[in-house]
């Protein structure tokens, strides 16, 4: 065997944020989907039920502490994100994230024409005193955030700062977008209030799905708004897609009424935690002088590289030693301070769909790269 393909056959994939096969429980979703297959069939295959099938929808009102009609499902939290910035985004409006951010998020906003910047990301979460600046220069349609386990970084919003940013969207009128697909698969810690649990002003809509929980391949995601918001976007929705996927949304709705969510969720954080561990320890002992972000819970762990590090064409070179990384630049928005932002020291470390050995060889080629 050659060196090439030795390589590859020892190929490590530090991309993409997906659960391995085997936290897929392909079973009990098959019996799901037979079982609102033939027994709902006029609802589960026809058009209709434009803001989602009804019964997920009563199931996660009811989890959220809302009405029905705050309330819309559809195919993933992406499309729902995309829905929002078609209704919210006039031409060259202004959104902010945090910087790093969630790549599909910055490509979707800016495709809606939004101008996405990008306020810095400490330790506890969003730099508060830098947002508040921004603000002062204008007012962005919204602030989009994932205030738990955040990907690309996998830090979380502290408490104080959870508070201190409702204030800001109150006193300045501006929406937060909050991203929890990652909220339930906490390893360490306790959980921390919705900044929907904080808002008094209704400025916070809240948005994520069963992708990181159950299948990314069902495509169920949720939104949660007042009702005025939820309207449009179902108008928007209908003249978008027609009608949403129901069968999925039905199996999802079955499994929970069957009470398999819960338990699902503690195997998950069973399966994921060793990983977690591995990759935490892992970065601590090949990359000393990286800056790590804190992450309990969630898919990543980020890391800023230091100023000396070798990170001239670092995807490239990783890949020749079969260590697959997705580009730093690709988290980065515009910066707030008009800088170049230095995407290109910034490395995100998916664990979940890796074995702890892939990991730790994963960062052991990592650190002899940089």
């Amino acid at each position: 065997m050659s060196t090439d393909q030795k390589t590859q056959s020892q190929q490590i994939l530090f991309t993409r944020g997906v659960p391995p096969a085997e936290a897929l429980p392909a079973e009990d979703l098959g019996e799901c989907f037979d079982s609102v297959v033939r027994n709902d069939t006029s609802v589960v295959l026809q058009y209709g039920q434009q803001r989602g099938y009804a019964p997920l929808r009563k199931q996660l009102a009811e989890e959220y502490g809302v009405s029905d009609d705050e309330v819309l499902v559809g195919n993933g939290s992406l499309q729902l994100q995309d829905l929002l910035s078609k209704h919210l985004v006039n031409e060259e409006d202004a959104v902010f994230t945090e910087q790093p951010s969630y790549d599909r998020s910055i490509l979707t906003f800016r495709r809606n024409g939004a101008r996405v910047t990008g306020i810095p990301l400490e330790e506890d979460g969003i730099d508060v005193e830098r947002l508040e600046r921004a603000l002062e220069r204008e007012v962005p349609a919204f602030l989009y955030l994932v205030p738990d386990f955040q990907n690309p970084t996998g830090a979380t919003l502290s408490l104080e700062k959870r508070r201190r940013v409702v204030e800001l969207a109150e006193r300045y009128g501006f929406y937060i977008l909050e991203d929890i697909p990652y909220r339930k698969l906490r390893y360490r810690g306790e959980d921390l209030p919705l900044l929907r649990e904080l808002d008094s002003a209704g400025r916070v809509i809240t948005v994520s799905s069963f992708s990181k929980l159950l299948s990314p391949g069902m495509r169920v995601g949720f939104m949660i708004g007042s009702k005025g918001l939820i309207d449009d976007l179902t108008g928007l929705a209908e003249n978008t897609y027609l009608a949403p996927v129901l069968p999925t949304q039905a199996a999802v709705s079955e499994y929970i009424g069957r009470g398999m969510l819960a338990p699902n969720v503690e195997s998950l954080k069973e399966l994921y935690r060793p990983r977690w561990e591995a990759m935490t320890s892992s970065v601590k002992q090949e990359l000393p002088g990286a800056t790590m972000f804190t992450s309990n819970g969630g898919f990543f762990v980020g890391v800023m590289l230091p100023e000396d590090a070798n990170t001239q064409n670092l995807v490239g070179r990783a890949k020749e030693q079969g260590l697959v990384l997705t580009p730093g630049e690709s988290f980065f928005a515009d910066s707030d301070d008009g800088e170049p932002p230095r995407g290109e020291r910034f490395v995100r470390l998916p664990f979940c769909a890796v074995t702890t050995d892939q990991i730790e060889e994963g960062v052991s080629r990592l650190a002899g790269l940089v």
